[in-house]
């Protein structure tokens, strides 16, 4: 009797060991089942222009996934989702993403399928065409890079540094931190707006203005006045403009006999000018009434054949207003926007 107790106590202790062997087994068995997922797009420092398609790996080995839009449809800072297949059960708590989110995983006929998320990064482009924009040189302006809503600007006046600024537009006004008789130039770049953009987009490289400029203001130490009659300026010494053209702050006007600033139409010396609703004068492309005009950079009225910009030719009639979508002396086609086509 006692013999058989001991073997029905050795039994009930081998039992015990089997199922602690079989729990440790089944844990050990689970631990292995765990997926590392991990969307490798470089460092910082090496982002480019282009958005780069990352590197995705699976416990170290590489997968091709299959994306929810082509690479050349990313767009840095909106989820793309990758889709891949992998041999083997597994859950979605048993996956774990860098780089990227986790939205599901699907076991099937011993095969997993995966679903994550990326966001794209990519560093924003360099501006270009940054130059003036106004005939006084005072207002600095570049074109749009894509992806980009801030741009830092530099000011520097004789090579020297003196301002740096940030504007959400393609343009800004430096007239209040300029001089006159200094060269001025400034460098400009995209940037991310906020800590949440810098997570995807880092800041683009410098543009340098295409040209340096010598500022001429003019006056800048009277005062305007405006009266239901119009608008008077008087310098420091308390003597009104008039019959005369008058730089002021960059801008000319033009000021009448009884020292009033015109505005509109007018015609001067034989030549036509158009003045703005603030009497300043006008250059470069205007549209007045409904029609195009272009004015010289000195304000007068151009007319005949103009060559606009290099390679770009259009035609202007005796009045100035510019033709389109017609033929010019039975030969010259010019289109709807006004350009000549060879």
């Amino acid at each position: 009797m006692t013999r058989m107790r001991g073997i029905k106590g050795k039994g009930r202790w081998l039992i015990l060991l089997g199922a602690v062997l079989t729990l440790g087994t089944a844990m050990t068995s689970m631990a292995a089942k765990s997926v590392k997922i991990r969307f490798d797009n470089d460092t910082r420092s090496e982002w480019t222009e282009d958005v780069k398609v990352p590197k995705v790996t699976v416990n170290y080995d590489e997968v091709s996934p299959e994306w929810s839009k082509t690479p050349e449809e990313w767009v840095p800072g909106k989820k793309v989702t990758a889709t891949f297949t992998i041999s083997g059960d597994y859950v979605k708590s048993s996956c774990s993403v860098y780089g990227g989110e986790l939205v599901s995983a699907k076991a099937l006929d011993g095969e997993t399928t995966i679903k994550a998320t990326y966001v794209p990064v990519a560093q924003l482009g360099a501006p270009e065409s940054a130059g003036w924009s106004d005939a006084a040189k005072t207002k600095a302006s570049w074109k749009k890079v894509d992806h980009a809503s801030k741009y830092q600007l530099r000011l520097y006046r004789e090579d020297q540094w003196i301002k740096t600024l940030t504007t959400g537009s393609t343009s800004i006004d430096l007239l209040e931190y300029l001089q006159d008789g200094y060269s001025y130039y400034y460098e400009v770049r995209a940037i991310a707006k906020d800590s949440s953009e810098e997570k995807y987009l880092k800041d683009g490289e410098f543009t340098v203005s295409n040209d340096s400029v010598v500022q001429e203001l003019g006056d800048t130490s009277g005062r305007w006045s405006n009266t239901q009659t119009g608008k008077r300026y008087r310098d420091e010494n308390g003597n009104y403009a008039a019959n005369c053209w008058k730089m002021i702050s960059g801008k000319w006007y033009y000021f009448n006999q009884d020292s009033y600033a015109l505005t509109g139409w007018q015609n001067l010396n034989s030549k036509w000018y158009y003045m703005n609703d603030n009497a300043e004068m006008v250059t470069g492309w205007q549209q007045i009434g409904g029609k195009w005009y272009y004015f010289n950079t000195g304000g007068d009225m151009a007319t005949g054949w103009l060559q606009a910009e290099p390679g770009k030719w259009y035609y202007l009639y005796e009045d100035g207003s510019m033709a389109a979508d017609t033929v010019i002396d039975g030969t010259y086609r010019v289109d709807a926007s006004g350009q000549w086509v060879p």
